[in-house]
């Protein structure tokens, strides 16, 4: 089936370095790895250097972005962990990232249609500290054809290493129907995960349903990773942009940059501030099925 596109993100993909094994790759394992983009040889030391003065200035009030709702004095966006969010607006450095080709590439090839951005984060767990249960970044599948949200693309600011809790990942589970709890303990290390062992200016553009978790960081060595989730156009985002973006500051965004973030006026609003958590959601799932395992035990 020919892929969806339009000429706007035809024009920004046609830059891309990634070959048809890489995709071959992407669409077997689940992920795969850009070690040195364009972009990021040139805009490294920037990010860095502005993700380090973002951090201290914004503290417990990092990453709240579309959540501000459950903002409590002293409560962290994750407890374990810096995060920063709403980055697409905090420099031009971090808006760049938005265009790098191969990261647009593996979203179009993923979705099969066309993509928006959905999020630009940055997660940096703290010393002995940051370690995560297995989980996706998105929705589960629960057909075989039901097709696939979109990417998250992990932009490594920093050296990965097991000593600073080097991300686990499972290759070949986002083929998986259902949430990872359906098939395992996602509390426990799994037979068959890799430990991503990484340089900083790496990315890894993974499919939004492969199983994988962040690592304790026992050494506390800075392990800044920025997270870009980009979906299908046909989800919500985890910031509407259209609503937080300011008009003077999408006014200064080019036609891609507008195409890309949703914020056309021919682009639909987002009723909701964040587009909600897979978290979250699967939590109402477990929940749900909890309450009625007990109930049919109880009868």
């Amino acid at each position: 089936m020919a892929k969806k596109k339009n000429q706007i993100l035809d024009s920004m993909i046609a830059k891309s370095r990634l070959n048809p094994k890489d995709l071959k790759n992407l669409d077997k394992n689940g992920f795969i790895i850009v070690e040195q983009s364009n972009y990021m040889k040139k805009n490294l030391s920037k990010l860095r250097k502005k993700s380090k003065l973002l951090i201290k200035l914004e503290k417990d009030k990092g990453g709240w972005e579309g959540k501000e709702k459950y903002f409590k004095k002293g409560k962290k966006f994750e407890s374990g962990a810096d995060r920063l969010g709403g980055l697409v607006s905090k420099g031009s450095e971090f808006l760049g990232l938005i265009r790098i080709p191969e990261i647009l590439d593996a979203a179009h090839h993923v979705t099969n249609d066309e993509i928006k951005i959905c999020g630009l984060n940055l997660r940096n767990p703290t010393k002995n500290l940051g370690k995560q249960s297995v989980h996706i970044d998105g929705f589960p599948r629960n057909k075989r054809k039901d097709k696939y949200a979109g990417i998250v693309a992990f932009i490594y600011l920093d050296d990965t290493k097991l000593e600073n809790g080097a991300m686990r990942i499972v290759p070949g589970s986002h083929k998986k129907l259902g949430w990872p709890d359906d098939h395992i303990d996602i509390h426990k290390k799994l037979k068959n995960e890799q430990r991503l062992i990484l340089k900083a200016g790496c990315i890894v553009i993974a499919n939004l349903n492969i199983w994988h978790a962040g690592a304790t960081n026992y050494s506390g060595d800075l392990r800044r990773v920025i997270m870009l989730n980009i979906k299908n156009r046909n989800y919500d985002q985890l910031l509407n942009y259209k609503k937080y973006l300011t008009k003077e500051f999408k006014k200064k965004l080019s036609i891609r940059d507008k195409y890309l973030l949703a914020v056309r006026k021919e682009d639909p609003d987002q009723i909701l501030d964040s587009g909600g958590s897979a978290n979250q959601k699967r939590r109402e799932y477990f929940e749900l099925k909890q309450k009625k395992f007990f109930s049919v035990a109880k009868n």
